[in-house]
């Protein structure tokens, strides 16, 4: 078995890259070919490379077949297609093939004999008969309806498990953003290469940041849309829309206005930060989502913040520079992110995907980019049900379930809750009821940090002096010990006024010395 090659067309449309099976002498098989060619050329697979699995499929039914000594249009029976299934039973047994696997199969040859006579009108000079029909035809292989789909009257449904897939936990996503960030703080070389892996890396962080925190889709995030972000900004009037006619069929939006002012930035960003003194986390962004009318997503006004200084007015622009002085005139400005070998046309789905899933590959995490957005609905159930419970009084009762469920459904984009929903809630509930809560992680996490930042200067007496006063705290239970350690803190030490880490960007653009 092999595919067609390049540049074979049929009825105007381009053939490569179909499937082609051989007879046992080497020649080609025409009826699936025809019948692949027919397919696509109605559209019925979506995609060339979805065709591989029911062309080994038929592949296996067509050995079977001249195995029983039939050629393919007498292998057209329900009794051929149950001897078929029963050729797999060992296979089966011993865990090679799942019974979800051998129906797939039945149901790709008998889709094949579906739409063999429409793909082959003629055989031998006479109409092709009707392979495919209900029980009381005449037709060999007999179908029915199945939750509104035409399958073969033998057809068992059989129940696949859904893999475990792991969601990643607070660390491992915090690693994952440090890592798909962390090129941008290679030396510096002066060279555009160089600078392409700075933007690159700033992109591929602030995609993370737009799975992680915001719970979008990869498709969501290829289609961000810096547009609807001012229009989100103007309704809080934040930006101020220009109205009028559009210039250069670009529509007019301050926020690439603010590119190359930096006061107008200064006035953004500051309205940003005022909306967030005013007690306000998240700002609501339109977004187009799969198979559906766009939705509203509440995204973190930190990551609103760093897309728009990192990702446009830092990235972009470095980015839109370089390619205009090249002599590029397809720029799209309505895009945030920005495939950096395309000249001006926005990251691709499929780019969006990939990128998360190398980094999950590379630190050996489970699962991939969609696991980011798992991560978001945990973080949120768990939110949202302290949120709730509060609100009713710390009350465990169905209202409190059925709004947690409700609110999750809304940032999901689906049209009611769900089993997803009811997972995230059952995963917050547990969590409620945990120990270790986020506040205990948190202090942890601070207690490292300081350690780290200090351990270089201690000597060995104190480092020891430190590991027997932990040994002690945790070993004590009496409340006067805790009360003199602080009584002596306040009286014998003076404390340092610690640096706090500001949350600001960190990408150096680099000096272009190639033009």
């Amino acid at each position: 078995m092999d595919l067609t090659p390049g540049g074979l067309r049929w009825r105007q449309e381009d053939m490569s890259g179909i499937p082609r099976i051989r007879r046992p002498d080497g020649s080609i098989f025409e009826p699936t070919l025809r019948y692949f060619a027919f397919c696509w050329l109605n559209r019925v697979f979506k995609a060339k490379s979805s065709m591989g699995p029911p062309s080994c499929s038929l592949r296996e039914f067509l050995c079977h077949s001249t195995n029983l000594g039939l050629d393919w249009v007498g292998a057209a029976s329900d009794d051929v297609l149950r001897t078929f299934r029963n050729s797999f039973s060992e296979r089966v047994k011993n865990g090679e093939l799942s019974a979800a696997q051998v129906e797939m199969k039945l149901d790709h040859v008998f889709h094949f004999y579906k739409y063999s006579r429409k793909a082959i009108p003629y055989l031998g000079g006479l109409p092709t008969q009707q392979f495919v029909g209900r029980p009381a035809s005449l037709a060999p292989i007999t179908s029915r309806t199945v939750a509104g789909k035409s399958r073969w009257s033998g057809w068992s449904k059989i129940e696949r498990s859904v893999p475990d897939r792991p969601t990643p936990d607070f660390n491992d996503v915090e690693r994952i953003l440090e890592h798909l960030r962390s090129a941008s703080m290679d030396p510096l070389d002066g060279t555009w290469e160089q600078a392409l892996r700075v933007y690159a890396a700033e992109r591929n962080w602030l995609i993370a940041c737009c799975k992680a925190k915001a719970g979008l889709r990869r498709g969501e995030t290829a289609d961000l849309s810096l547009q609807k972000i001012a229009e989100s900004l103007a309704k809080l009037k934040i930006v101020a829309m220009p109205t009028g006619r559009w210039r250069s069929n670009v529509q007019p939006n301050p926020l690439n206005d603010a590119v190359n002012d930096l006061s107008l930035q200064a006035e953004i960003i500051a309205g940003i930060e005022r909306h967030a003194a005013r007690g306000y986390t998240t700002l609501q962004v339109e977004v187009a989502t799969k198979g559906r009318p766009s939705r509203s997503i509440e995204f973190p006004l930190d990551v609103i913040i760093d897309i728009l200084q990192i990702g446009v007015w830092q990235v972009r622009k470095a980015l839109f520079e370089k390619w205009t002085a090249a002599g590029s005139t397809k720029l799209d400005y309505d895009a945030v992110f920005l495939s950096s070998t395309r000249n001006g046309a926005r990251l691709t789905k499929k780019a969006v995907g990939d990128i998360i899933k190398k980094a999950f590959n590379d630190l050996s995490v489970g699962g991939s980019g969609h696991r980011l957005r798992a991560y978001y609905f945990t973080e949120m159930a768990w939110l949202l049900w302290n949120e709730e419970q509060a609100m009713a009084g710390y009350r465990n009762d169905v209202v409190v379930n059925n709004n947690v469920m409700n609110r999750l459904a809304d940032l999901a984009g689906h049209k009611s809750p769900g089993t997803m929903e009811k997972y995230y809630l059952d995963k917050a509930r547990l969590r409620h009821r945990m120990k270790n809560n986020r506040p205990s992680i948190d202090a942890r996490k601070d207690m490292m940090n300081a350690l780290i930042s200090v351990s270089w200067n201690l000597d060995v007496d104190r480092c020891q002096r430190l590991q027997r006063l932990i040994y002690a705290v945790d070993d004590c239970n009496d409340p006067r010990f805790f009360a003199v350690m602080d009584a002596a803190i306040d009286k014998y030490v003076e404390l340092k006024d610690r640096p706090q880490p500001e949350r600001a960007p960190h990408l150096r653009l680099a000096v272009d010395n190639s033009s």
